[in-house]
């Protein structure tokens, strides 16, 4: 007999159930936040980040969080304390933000898969203040794949963020 869901809501696996959904809720992270907030408050934003780590520490939720700093409306510019209310804060929550692409590289090691990245790259935001690629398990691209998107890489359009998560750096 299948047991009944008494709280009547969807089940949710414990790490999406608790993924901090700001730099506050993070924990154990305090190097990482002081870094961003340093580099946002003086205005030198990198075109790329790279976050390592063994897994289950918040790479993901920590570049996920990164996204909506960079896009916030609420803050009117780049910030730590994204409101969490705007629409681009809205919309990277729920993973469906036109601008801000997510690429598990553990399963598209390609080239053509990186080609993607490299031909969006060229055209602009569509809503947003960037662009931002999450490549989840960067380490997993295969050497052709991360030589295609190297040009890319040294010299990315002005509007254009990269975060990468690896657990092998």
């Amino acid at each position: 007999m299948p047991m009944k869901n008494i709280t009547n809501q969807p089940y949710r696996v414990l790490a999406r159930k608790y993924r901090p959904a700001t730099f506050e809720q993070m924990i154990g992270q305090d190097a990482l936040v002081q870094t961003l907030t340093n580099a946002i408050a003086l205005g030198r934003l990198a075109h790329a980040f790279i976050l390592t780590g063994v897994r289950g520490i918040g790479k993901t939720s920590t570049a996920r969080i990164l996204a909506k700093g960079l896009n916030c409306e609420g803050a009117g510019g780049p910030t730590m304390s994204p409101c969490g209310t705007c629409n681009p804060c809205k919309d990277i929550n729920a993973g469906r933000h036109i601008d801000v692409l997510e690429m598990d590289a553990a399963s598209n090691t390609g080239v053509d898969d990186v080609r993607d990245i490299i031909d969006g790259a060229a055209y602009r935001p569509v809503s947003a203040r960037f662009k931002i690629y999450i490549v989840d398990e960067v380490h997993m691209l295969s050497r052709s794949a991360f030589n295609a998107l190297l040009k890319t890489l040294e010299e990315p359009p002005d509007n254009v963020k990269f975060i990468f998560a690896t657990t092998e750096i």
